[in-house]
């Protein structure tokens, strides 16, 4: 109990201060704020749509029952939206205690386990961030599922294997990232429980190759505003191997994080090289050690293929990697440093109690600086400009959030930094002709309208304010021109990720 407290006190302190902050102009609109189905709560037509629409990559029903019970008892306020993550991540980290406690007996590593995974900065994105909701309820759902199964390996029967996988398909109905389960369950099969039962988990096989599924016809549906789209398979794995590398380095050292690390389209051939060899050379150290330290081979092996799903051989969104993809992969990381420290400095439990103390002190002192970076849009893709390399889209987000606090002058920078990073980002070059525009730059305005509409033709925004602007300076025929249907294919435009 006196566990349970602490982890709830420490997670309240260090993350309570993000009821004051607001949403962000990155996916929360989408999400929550500008989302007429959500914002409406609980209706009939809101349940259906929740239930058959696919949007934004991913069938997350879940989720969207979430952000519309939020929307039912609080409307837009961010506030209690806010709130609500805090409390989901609160619960998770009392779920983890719980589950390996159960799964291990051992009462002070699971502690400190589940104090590390509920204050390392790299929670922060997903704790702070209201559109990552779907990453708490997923965990949420592994980690009872893990629970349940604890219990059907002990006393196998119908109904408790229908349960865990009830509670598996919940998990994927918030995110498919909840799609390794059934891997990370052989592998607690493996060890601490010591038993094989591989037939069981063909059924979650099966759940997760249909979630993958569903996720390739969002990505896919969205046609030529899918980002990722375009990128060769050589490009992914390089990008995959330097990541693994990154979230290990980011893990041990957590500095420069940033809601977006772009996608690494050109990654030097001797880095590739390293990261393989540096991964090959864990996974074979891993392997030889299984007989001796089995938590080593669990835990690293958990990792690899907890973020497996995000890795971007299946990309979805812009990011190269993402501080939320570890949400729950780097518990396998976790497990296997605590276990081992452990058993390597385990006859100087004073050593071992000051060393965990220092830890989990140093995490939650760094979470709590560096929360207030999610206060608002502006700060948040200042952040990720300042600590990333040529980020066209944090570039193009801070733009349009010092738009939005009226700071026109203080934007114009980043809209072109946006559009001289990536000339083909056709919404970042609408919103600098926008931006010029209202700045009567109308020239210039032209010029990236233009831009705008020569790498996605069916805009109708950038179509509509280069006929006005057109007009405005006197040249009717261009205008007429560009209003033509018979210019645009009739596509839709999502806001492209």
């Amino acid at each position: 109990m006196a566990v349970a407290l602490a982890l709830v006190a420490a997670c309240l302190l260090v993350y309570g201060q993000a009821a004051r902050f607001d949403f962000i102009n990155y996916d929360d609109g989408a999400y929550v704020a500008d989302n007429p189905p959500v914002r409406a709560g609980f209706t009939r037509a809101g349940l259906v749509w929740a239930f058959t629409t696919i949007d934004y990559f991913y069938w997350q029903p879940l989720t969207w029952l979430s952000h519309i019970l939020d929307c039912q008892l609080f409307g837009v306020n961010p506030g209690p939206h806010h709130l609500h993550n805090v409390l989901l991540h609160t619960l998770n980290a009392l779920l983890v205690f719980a589950v390996f406690l159960r799964l291990t007996g051992a009462l002070w590593r699971s502690a400190l386990l589940a104090a590390v995974f509920a204050l390392h900065p790299l929670r922060i994105e997903s704790v702070a961030w209201v559109a990552e909701r779907k990453d708490l309820l997923s965990a949420f759902c592994l980690l009872v599922t893990l629970w349940c199964y604890l219990g059907y390996a002990r006393r196998p029967s119908r109904p408790r294997y229908y349960l865990v996988l009830a509670m598996f398909a919940l998990g994927l109905m918030a995110k498919p990232m909840a799609m390794s389960l059934a891997v990370i369950l052989l592998l607690l099969d493996y060890w601490p429980l010591g038993r094989r039962a591989f037939a069981e988990k063909i059924p979650m096989f099966g759940l997760a190759a249909l979630s993958t599924a569903i996720t390739w016809i969002g990505t896919h549906r969205l046609g030529p505003i899918n980002w990722g789209a375009g990128l060769s398979m050589p490009q992914r794995l390089a990008n995959a191997a330097v990541s693994y590398v990154k979230y290990l380095e980011l893990a041990v050292w957590p500095h420069g994080l940033a809601v977006l690390y772009p996608f690494r389209t050109a990654v030097p051939l001797w880095q590739c090289a390293l990261a393989a060899l540096l991964l090959l050379a864990i996974t074979g150290a891993a392997l030889r050690l299984r007989r001796d330290r089995p938590y080593l081979f669990v835990g690293w092996l958990w990792f690899v293929t907890g973020i497996l799903p995000a890795s971007g051989l299946v990309q979805v969104g812009r990011q190269g990697m993402a501080d939320r993809f570890t949400y729950i992969p780097m518990l396998g990381l976790a497990v296997a440093a605590i276990w081992y420290a452990a058993d390597s400095i385990g006859k100087r439990p004073r050593a071992a109690a000051a060393i965990s103390a220092s830890v989990v002190a140093a995490l939650g002192v760094i979470t709590w600086i560096d929360l207030p970076v999610w206060r608002n849009s502006v700060t948040v893709f200042a952040q990720a400009v300042a600590v990333t390399r040529e980020n066209s889209l944090a570039q193009h987000q801070l733009a349009a959030a010092l738009d939005d606090a009226g700071r026109y002058q203080e934007a114009l920078p980043h809209h072109a930094e946006a559009v001289r990073i990536e000339p083909a980002y056709f919404v970042a070059q609408c919103s600098y002709a926008l931006a010029l525009e209202k700045a009567n730059q109308t020239e210039a305005a032209i010029d990236h309208f233009r831009q705008a509409l020569r790498y996605f033709p069916d805009y109708p925004e950038a179509r509509e304010h280069l006929a006005a602007n057109l007009r405005r300076v006197g040249r009717p025929e261009e205008a007429a021109k560009v209003l033509d249907p018979s210019k645009a294919s009739g596509l839709t435009l999502k806001q492209e990720r």
